[in-house]
């Protein structure tokens, strides 16, 4: 099955908190979109890699996700796994997405930031004809990268508007990660009520940045291409 968007992650849970809205939005405006898991999270604090499998299925449902995959790789060894690099390859050759979205390339998590490097290697060697499995060579349209823990400079912004309730509930899917009993420990730096408001200022922060409630910033490598500036104007409105 082809794809239009295919939206990698180092941890389930990851793809939620920086990309939700987007993908409700997406799969809401008719577009294919799969998720792909770099690891099971089986290093976490908190919960358990059988629990967060069925936490990650369900909050594939809440965003309509045509597909969610696991490939598996080691936790803070994503460079140096000598599986990831092939497999990302192999997912990207089978899924065909015109972009990826990708974790930003500094984070907090360290995995953050490896699965970054891994998607950027991955993209380019989807489409060398010698390297990897025999499926045909694909590279995608672009690569996106969003953002986790830390912002970095972005250069877009995505009305999520409509659709981040819908962000919320998938990420609210993660009952071990991010819901905290009274009493109930280890308490994590995501378990915090505290982290759920980040999430939420957030998205009203960079709403504010384009004239909305919320928004959701990406970030893009390339020089953006214009070839009708009036329609482009006319596209951006009144964000002031």
């Amino acid at each position: 099955m082809t794809c239009d968007v295919l939206a990698v992650g180092a941890h389930p849970d990851d793809i939620e908190l920086g990309v939700g809205g987007t993908l409700a939005l997406l799969a809401k405006q008719g577009y294919n979109h799969v998720l792909v898991d770099l690891t099971r999270a089986g290093l976490s604090t908190r919960g358990d890699i059988v629990t967060r499998e069925v936490e990650a299925g369900e909050a594939a449902r809440v965003l309509g996700a045509k597909e969610r995959r696991n490939l598996e790789l080691f936790e803070g060894s994503l460079l140096t796994d000598p599986n990831g690099l092939y497999r990302l390859v192999s997912a990207i050759r089978e899924f065909r997405p015109r972009l990826i979205l990708a974790p930003y390339f500094e984070d907090r998590h360290p995995d953050h930031g490896d699965a970054s490097t891994l998607v950027q290697k991955a993209y380019f060697w989807a489409g060398a004809e010698k390297f990897g499995d025999d499926q045909p060579p694909f590279r995608p349209e672009r690569v996106a990268y969003y953002f986790c823990h830390r912002e970095g400079p972005f250069s877009l912004v995505v009305d999520v508007s409509e659709t981040f309730e819908t962000k919320l509930e998938s990420v609210k899917a993660y009952h071990s990660q991010f819901s905290l009993q009274p009493g109930e420990s280890p308490n994590t730096y995501i378990s915090r009520p505290e982290f759920f408001d980040r999430v939420i200022n957030r998205a009203l922060y960079f709403g504010t940045q384009i004239g909305v409630k919320y928004g959701e910033p990406l970030y893009v490598r390339e020089t953006h291409r214009v070839s009708d500036l009036m329609k482009w104007t006319e596209e951006q409105g009144d964000v002031g």
